[in-house]
C-alpha cells in the first residue's frame, strides 16, 4: 500500500514537472515574436491540443468593454473583425451552456457562432481578452487540474498579447516620429530653398519638384489667387482643365482634403470635375486663414491612399510656399515702391532746380508765387524773367502725368522758353515754336496746359498767350473780374496749324492777377468735392487788402480746410501779381 501511494507521489510529480516545463515552452515560443498573427496561432494551436478541440478563435479588448474578433481557427473566416459589447469580463473559465444568456447577453452571439468554451486572459484586474473554443472530441467535462493549467496558458498568453501590443504601437509610433522629423527636415530644408528665392514662378517650378518627389504623383495643379481670378500657373493633368468659376469655388476649401469628401454645395461641381480627370486630393495655400490659392493632386505613382499624415505634409507644403510667393510678392513691390520713391526724389530736385529761388522786385508791382508738392511729383512750373526796358516774363503751365517724366518735360520747356525769350519775338509767334519744339521732340503723349505773358512796368500793360491753361483771373480795383482766355491750344498735342492769339490788358493800381494750376481748383474733399475756382475768387476776394504773399496764404489756408486733411493728389501752384501803383 505504501508502495502504491509512492508511485502515485511520483507520477503526480513528473506530470507537475512536465506541465511546467510546457508552459516554460510555451512562454519561451510566444514571447519570442512580436508577431500577433503567430502569437495567436501558437496559442489558439496550443490550447486546441490540450482541450482536443476543431476550433478556436481569439477575442481582444478593442475598447472599455467592447471585445472583436481578431484570428479564428476553424471557425468562419466571417467572424472576424465582428465586435461584442461584452461590458464586465468574468475572470474564471466557464462552460457557454453554464452562462446565463439573460444576465449576458453577449453569449447569444458566441453560442450561434459554435463556441462552447470561453477562457478569458487578464492582466491583474485589466481585461485583455478571450479565447474561445469549440465541441471537444471526448465532450468530457475539464477537471480542475486541466482548467488550473488553461488559466496558467490564458495568464501566459495575456501577457505576451499585451507585450506585443505595446512593443507594436510604440513601433508605429516611432515610425510615425520618424516620418515626422523626416518631414520636418524636409519642410525646413525646402525652407530654406524656398527663401531663397524672390521669384514666383522659380517658387512654382520648386514646389512641382517637391510634390513630384516627396509625394510621387504625377498629376498636378497648381493655382493663385489674382485678384478676383483664380489662374492655373501650372499643371500636368489628363482632360480639360475646371472653368474658371470652378476654380473660384476651390477657395472655400480651407483644409486639406480628399475630393471625394468635398460634400459643400459650393463644390459640388468642382469635386465632379476633379474625379473626372483623376484628381484625388485638393490643399489649400493659406496665409492667416486666407486661400491665396491652392494645390490639386492626382494618384500616387505607388498607388497607395492619402493618409492623414500625407495631407497635414501637403498642408505645410502649400503654406510654406504660399508665404514665400507672398514674400516674394512684397519684396517686389517694396522694391517698386523704393524704385518709385528714388524717382519722385529726382523728379522733386528737378522740380526745384526749375523754380526761382527767390522773385525779382519789380517797382510799382507786388509779386509773389508758391508750389506745394503733393506725393505724386507733378509737373507744375512758374518762373519769372527779367528781359529788358522793365518787362518781365511771367510763367505758369502743368505738364500731364506725375513723376520724373513729367519733371524733366517741363525742364526741357522751361530751357526752351528761356532760350527763346531774348530774340524778342512776339509772344504768339514764341508760343508757335515752343510748341512745334515739343511736338518734335515728345511722342505725342505728353501735352502742357502753359500761360505766360510780359508785363511792361513803362506802359504797365500784360501781353499774354493762354495755350489751354487754366484761366487766370484779373481782379480790378473796382472788384470786377477779367478772365485771361486769348491764346489757343495745348502745348504737345499737335504742330501749330491756327497761329497762336495775342491780348493786351491794361494794369491799375489795386489790380490782382491771379494764376493757378488745376491742383488748386481741383484739390479734392473727403466727400469728393472739388474746391472749385469760385471758392478760390471768394477767397482772393476777401483778402484783397493784404499783400500777395498773404493772398497766397489765405487760399492755401482756405484749400485746406475744404480738404479737411484729406490726402492732396495734385501739386498746387498760384502766381500772384499785385499792381501796387500805376506807371
Amino acid at each position: 500500500m505504501s508502495r502504491l501511494r509512492e508511485n502515485k507521489t511520483a507520477a503526480g510529480s513528473y506530470e507537475s514537472y512536465f506541465e511546467h516545463a510546457a508552459l516554460f515552452e510555451f512562454s519561451k515560443v510566444i514571447n519570442s515574436s512580436l508577431d500577433p498573427k503567430f502569437i495567436f496561432s501558437h496559442i489558439l494551436l496550443t490550447i486546441m491540443g490540450k482541450i482536443l478541440s476543431t476550433k478556436g478563435m481569439v477575442v481582444l479588448e478593442k475598447e472599455r468593454g467592447t471585445f472583436a474578433v481578431e484570428t479564428v481557427k476553424g471557425f468562419s473566416p466571417d467572424f472576424v473583425g465582428m465586435s461584442f459589447p461584452i461590458g464586465k469580463l468574468p475572470h474564471q473559465l466557464f462552460s457557454m451552456e453554464k452562462l446565463d444568456a439573460k444576465r449576458y447577453p453577449w453569449v447569444r452571439s458566441f453560442k450561434r457562432a459554435g463556441v462552447k468554451i470561453l477562457l478569458p486572459m487578464f492582466i491583474a484586474d485589466k481585461p485583455i481578452g478571450l479565447l474561445g473554443f469549440g465541441e471537444r472530441f471526448s465532450k468530457k467535462k475539464l477537471h480542475a487540474k486541466e482548467i488550473t493549467y488553461l488559466r496558467s496558458l490564458a495568464n501566459i498568453s495575456a501577457t505576451a498579447i499585451e507585450k506585443s501590443r505595446t512593443i507594436i504601437e510604440l513601433q508605429q509610433v516611432n515610425r510615425r516620429l520618424d516620418r515626422k522629423i523626416q518631414e520636418l527636415n524636409t519642410l525646413f530644408e525646402l525652407g530654406k530653398e524656398f527663401g531663397a528665392l524672390l521669384d514666383t514662378e522659380k517658387l512654382v517650378r520648386l514646389l512641382v519638384f517637391s510634390l513630384l518627389g516627396q509625394i510621387g504623383v504625377n498629376r498636378y495643379m497648381i493655382c493663385l489667387k489674382q485678384g478676383p481670378d483664380v489662374n492655373v500657373v501650372s499643371s500636368r493633368v489628363e482632360g480639360t482643365l475646371p472653368q474658371r468659376e470652378l476654380l473660384r469655388a476651390l477657395t472655400n476649401v480651407k483644409r486639406p482634403t480628399l475630393v471625394h469628401d468635398l460634400s459643400a454645395k459650393s463644390v459640388q461641381d468642382a469635386r465632379d470635375v476633379l474625379v473626372k480627370i483623376g484628381m484625388m486630393v485638393v490643399v489649400p495655400m493659406l496665409t492667416q486663414s486666407e486661400c491665396k490659392g491652392f494645390i490639386v493632386l492626382g494618384e500616387k505613382l505607388s498607388h497607395e491612399s492619402f493618409v492623414q499624415a500625407d495631407l497635414e505634409f501637403l498642408g505645410s507644403l502649400a503654406n510654406l510656399a504660399i508665404i514665400s510667393m507672398e514674400n516674394a510678392r512684397l519684396f517686389k513691390e517694396a522694391i517698386e515702391k523704393q524704385k518709385l520713391e528714388d524717382e519722385l526724389l529726382i523728379a522733386r530736385e528737378i522740380q526745384k532746380g526749375l523754380l526761382p529761388n527767390e522773385l525779382p522786385t519789380i517797382a510799382g508791382i507786388d509779386i509773389a508765387a508758391t508750389n506745394v508738392s503733393s506725393k505724386q511729383v507733378g509737373g507744375d512750373y512758374y518762373d519769372v524773367i527779367p528781359i529788358s526796358d522793365g518787362r518781365y516774363v511771367i510763367a505758369i503751365g502743368d505738364v500731364s502725368g506725375k513723376g520724373t517724366p513729367a519733371a524733366l518735360l517741363m525742364a526741357n520747356i522751361q530751357a526752351t522758353i528761356r532760350a527763346l525769350v531774348p530774340f524778342n519775338l512776339p509772344l504768339n509767334d514764341l508760343t508757335q515754336r515752343v510748341n512745334d519744339l515739343m511736338c518734335e521732340n515728345t511722342g505725342g503723349d505728353r501735352f502742357v496746359t502753359f500761360f505766360w505773358g510780359i508785363i511792361d512796368v513803362t506802359s504797365m500793360s500784360l501781353s499774354y498767350v493762354n495755350a489751354g491753361h487754366n484761366y487766370p483771373y484779373l481782379i480790378h480795383g473796382d472788384g470786377s473780374v477779367e478772365r485771361l482766355s486769348k491764346g489757343g491750344m495745348i502745348l504737345g498735342v499737335m504742330k501749330t496749324l491756327v497761329p497762336y492769339e495775342e491780348a493786351t490788358v491794361d494794369l491799375r493800381s489795386g489790380d490782382i492777377l491771379i494764376l493757378f494750376t488745376d491742383g488748386v481748383s481741383e484739390a479734392m474733399s473727403k466727400d469728393s468735392e472739388e474746391y472749385g475756382e469760385q471758392r478760390m475768387e471768394a477767397a482772393v476776394h476777401a483778402h484783397t487788402d493784404g499783400t500777395a504773399q498773404s493772398i497766397i496764404s489765405a487760399v492755401h489756408e482756405d484749400i485746406q480746410c475744404f480738404t479737411a486733411g484729406g490726402p492732396q493728389s495734385d501739386d498746387i501752384t498760384m502766381m500772384v501779381v499785385k499792381i501796387v501803383s500805376s506807371a
